[in-house]
């Protein structure tokens, strides 16, 4: 008696076996954000060209990234060929940022 097996496909990463093929191209609203700080109207008022807003974050410290209002990870700020970046040091849940991707396409 014969019987057939079934081969998996090979994986080259964790995410390889899902279709979002469907996904790839649509574009979505990145956002990293520094800091918040708040101030009075007349605080306002008093800036001028070179104030300084203290955002009260230690310099060093992580960053937040979103995708569509919906966190994607932490990194840093950094200078990258003379313009601000962040190197993204920590993915909380790609697989969850693709699920709520695939959903709000739909």
């Amino acid at each position: 008696m014969l019987s057939a097996k079934k081969e998996k496909p090979k994986q080259s990463s964790e995410l390889s076996w899902m279709d979002y093929s469907g996904i790839l191209d649509i574009e979505v609203e990145f956002v990293s954000e520094l800091s918040e700080t708040e101030l009075t109207v007349y605080e306002i008022l008093q800036l001028q060209k070179g104030s300084i807003i203290d955002l009260k974050k230690p310099a060093g410290e992580s960053v937040e990234s979103y995708v569509n209002g919906r966190i994607l990870g932490k990194g840093e700020i950094m200078v990258y060929d003379q313009n601000l970046a962040i190197r993204i040091n920590e993915i909380l849940d790609s697989s969850a940022v693709l699920y709520y991707l695939s959903k709000e396409r739909l």
